[in-house]
């Protein structure tokens, strides 16, 4: 598929957008069902909900839970005439204050707890091929995890959904902020890792 073979020529935020609004169009001018659609829609950005809600909230199978949600709230949006200019932001949306809501009953935000972080470590390629390459690229990964953690929840969720591909104005929509506090916050987030890491 066309959608498949630009998305691995190119791993750059902007290339992924393009390729999400290409096939939303496509999605809009094809004579498909609701349910076709967003069933379409959930099998293209279901696993960059859940991990970005496990990111930010921890959790796999609450993340899970809410990702679902999620998809069944754009459903039903969609069958009541809702219109939705960008389907993709809005799910991100309704999965970020459906994570906050039940973030909310239990008053804090957590971290990845460690069986997560062990599964996003084995996720990640070795880079090198020897024992001392493996040490220092783990030794990276483990200032990396520590200047996340020391982040305001805030600073996560945009370093989280940036890393998701979307956009200042699409993490604004889902973080309810504007334009201007997303892209602060951003710098400062890599101002912050970078310190860390030269640190």
């Amino acid at each position: 598929m066309l959608l498949q073979r630009l998305r691995r020529k190119t791993t750059t935020g902007a290339a992924v957008e393009i390729c999400a609004e290409a096939e939303f169009l496509r999605l809009k001018q094809e004579t498909l069902t609701l349910e076709q659609k967003v069933t379409r829609y959930f099998e293209q950005w279901r696993d960059p909900v859940h991990r970005y809600l496990v990111a930010v909230f921890g959790h796999s199978a609450e993340a899970e839970e809410i990702a679902q949600e999620a998809f069944l709230q754009l459903y039903r949006s969609l069958r009541g005439g809702q219109t939705i200019s960008n389907p993709r932001a809005w799910v991100f949306r309704a999965a970020h204050n459906l994570g906050v809501n039940r973030i909310k009953s239990q008053q804090f935000i957590e971290l990845l707890d460690e069986e997560s972080w062990e599964e996003l470590r084995r996720s990640l390629k070795d880079a090198g091929p020897n024992p001392e390459q493996k040490l220092l690229q783990q030794e990276k990964f483990s200032h990396l995890r520590a200047a996340i953690a020391c982040l305001t929840p805030p600073e996560r969720q945009c370093l989280h959904l940036r890393t998701k591909g979307l956009r200042y104005r699409e993490i604004a929509e889902v973080l309810d902020l504007s334009t201007t506090t997303v892209a602060e916050t951003l710098y400062r987030v890599i101002d912050k890792l970078a310190k860390e890491n030269n640190g």
